[in-house]
């Protein structure tokens, strides 16, 4: 298998509104599981009708909403990087590397990438996701550019 190549055209750390917009699925599980056990909670305290409860239960979707890419850009720091023949993603100090032979667009304009035959959320800006496709196009199609 080739070794990837060092050079990095293009490298980016996630940030929180890419992370926000563009959420993986477990993480939207996590945000998921994490505002049901808030309202479960809150709901041991609070009568249903209450509007103590209501806003309440508004503020724990706010905060679970608002809080989850901070909380996961800290403890994650997911980074990409890009090279002429590879996309690198680091997330937890683990490097893991895909030839761009092995990475497709599941939905134009979109987000979603076919990482090694698993579907991911590439939590990265437009900037990055248009250098990415310009990447794939030139490695598909077996054009050299520099």
């Amino acid at each position: 298998m080739k070794k990837p190549s060092t050079d990095v055209l293009y490298q980016e750390e996630s940030t929180y509104v890419d992370m926000l917009l563009r959420k993986s699925w477990s993480m939207r599980i996590a945000e998921t599981v994490a505002f049901v056990l808030g309202m479960m909670i809150l709901a041991q305290f609070f009568p249903s009708n209450d509007t103590t409860f209501k806003v309440l239960a508004f503020a724990i979707a706010i905060a679970v909403v608002g809080l989850a890419p901070f909380l996961y850009k800290a403890t994650m720091r997911p980074v990409y990087k890009l090279t002429k023949t590879h996309l690198i993603v680091s997330i937890s100090g683990k490097e893991t590397s895909y030839p761009l032979s092995e990475v497709e667009q599941v939905y134009e304009g979109r987000h979603f990438y076919r990482l090694g035959g698993k579907k991911e959320s590439l939590m990265v800006s437009r900037q990055f996701l248009s250098h990415l496709n310009e990447r794939l196009f030139y490695y598909h199609k077996g054009n050299k550019r520099r």
